[in-house]
C-alpha cells in the first residue's frame, strides 16, 4: 500500500507480521533496535540468529555500526524466503526498511499507484 509517498509492504517475519518501506537505496532490510529487540524478548529471534557487527552508510553519509541477523523466514503475499541477512540499526527511530537483498530475489517488481499494490514476480 501507498502511505503518502512511501510504498509500504505487508510482511511477515518468522511469523511475526510488521510494515516494511519498500527502499530501493537499501542495501540490506533494516530495523531498529526497538523491533529486534521485541522479537528476541518475545521468540520470534534467538541469539543464534544473530551473527555479528557490520557498518552501513546512512542517508546523510555518516558511518555507523550494525548488529547483522538472519531471518529465517519473510513471507511477502505467496512468497517465502529463507535466511536472508538484515541489519539492526542502533537508532529507535528507525524505520523498517525493505531492502535490495530481499527486492533482488524477484525477477520483476511494479508499483500500480490506481490499486495502491506493489506487484512481484518470480524468476520461474
Amino acid at each position: 500500500t501507498k502511505d503518502g509517498d512511501m510504498c509500504v509492504v505487508k510482511c511477515t517475519i518468522n511469523n511475526l507480521p510488521l510494515h516494511f518501506i519498500f527502499d530501493t537505496g537499501a542495501s540490506i532490510i533494516s530495523m531498529s533496535d526497538v523491533e529486534a529487540t521485541f522479537m528476541l524478548k518475545n521468540g520470534y529471534l534467538t541469539e543464534k540468529d544473530l551473527k555479528g557487527k557490520s557498518y552501513y552508510i546512512n542517508a546523510t553519509g555518516e558511518r555507523h555500526e550494525s548488529q547483522i541477523v538472519i531471518l529465517r523466514e519473510i513471507k511477502l503475499g505467496d512468497f517465502v524466503l529463507k535466511n536472508v541477512r538484515a541489519s539492526i540499526v542502533p537508532n529507535q527511530k528507525a524505520p523498517l526498511l525493505l531492502g535490495q537483498n530481499v527486492l533482488n530475489k524477484f525477477g520483476t517488481m511494479e508499483i500500480d499507484n490506481d490499486r495502491k499494490l506493489l506487484i512481484l514476480k518470480s524468476y520461474k
